[in-house]
């Protein structure tokens, strides 16, 4: 990829492509279960799950995370998820201060249109809300995960001080044998998202493939449309096979589609590795004073090509 990228753009990319994700109830659902070991996640059930569409990031922060709110019933009650799509580069050491603003933002939005009757009553009540970060900076997660761990002098006072503690799914401290374990879409994803390079994305790629294919058909649909956007991340943007694969990703989403480009960039890796490697052989006749004509018998390559490595040299 080149390097005038805009990585402000870069996390907006990634933001969305998280939130695409996860607007899916049942990959919702499934993030919870994998990654939040808490006893209530079993008592989730996707037919009891409704997005509230609403984003509650701060004009502050828009342009560095994306958010959504899940109402889920519980024993017969609301309680609500807010999930903090945090996809910064960098630690914020106020998040709990942030997660206090949408959590307030949240209840002002559920009760602005309840009757004052109600909201009266002795017998009022909130609704619970769950706040969780999914964070995916390389940097290790280190901001406190308890408010009142940001107020000063907290430890002179009891529970006379406002508390609360966010859920934290730190992507990159997730081995690579835990998330093929889980054999999902979520652990697929966060496997790949923690690729370093071209050759790694490849390499998990290829480990992944029985687990993409037994997906079910609309999460794996929403995994390869993730997967464009990750490719325009980890893939060379002139990558002829990742264009066209984008191309098809708007058209009609396939698991075939995704073996092709893997198969077209192996390829094309196979075969840039021999020129690579008949390239070097060249150069080395060259240095040793075979003359042009014999080289590029052995080698393949033009006589011009090898007039030019022989002046590039001397």
């Amino acid at each position: 990829m080149s390097s005038d990228v805009n990585p402000e753009k870069l996390h907006q990319r990634h933001d969305t492509s998280y939130r695409f994700l996860l607007s899916s109830k049942k990959l919702f659902v499934e993030l919870l279960r994998s990654f939040i070991h808490k006893g209530w996640v079993q008592a989730v059930d996707e037919e009891h799950v409704q997005e509230i569409p609403h984003s509650f990031v701060l004009q502050d922060f828009k342009r560095q995370e994306a958010d959504l709110v899940y109402r889920v019933k519980l024993n017969g009650q609301d309680v609500v998820f807010y999930l903090l799509l945090e996809m910064q580069s960098s630690v914020d050491f106020r998040m709990p201060y942030r997660l206090l603003l949408y959590q307030v933002e949240i209840w002002r939005f559920l009760l602005q249109n309840e009757e004052d009757a109600l909201l009266n009553r002795k017998t009022f009540q909130l609704p619970p809300i769950v706040p969780i970060v999914l964070y995916n900076g390389k940097q290790k997660w280190s901001a406190e995960l308890e408010f009142r761990k940001l107020l000063s002098n907290e430890n002179l006072f009891g529970s006379e001080l406002l508390n609360f503690e966010y859920l934290l799914i730190d992507v990159a401290r997730y081995t690579e044998e835990e998330l093929l374990s889980l054999s999902n879409t979520i652990g697929s994803v966060f496997l790949l998202d923690q690729t370093e390079d071209q050759e790694q994305l490849l390499n998990r790629l290829g480990k992944l493939m029985s687990t993409i294919q037994q997906m079910p058909v609309d999460s794996q649909q929403k995994f390869v449309a993730w997967m464009a956007n990750i490719l325009l991340q980890k893939l060379p943007e002139d990558e002829p096979s990742l264009q066209q694969f984008i191309q098809n990703v708007k058209g009609d989403v396939s698991f075939m589609g995704l073996e092709k480009i893997l198969d077209d960039i192996e390829r094309r890796g196979q075969h840039k590795g021999e020129q690579k490697g008949k390239e070097d052989v060249a150069k080395q006749l060259i240095r040793m004073g075979m003359d042009d004509s014999s080289i590029a018998q052995a080698t393949g390559f033009s006589v011009q090509t090898i007039e030019d490595w022989r002046k590039q040299a001397y």
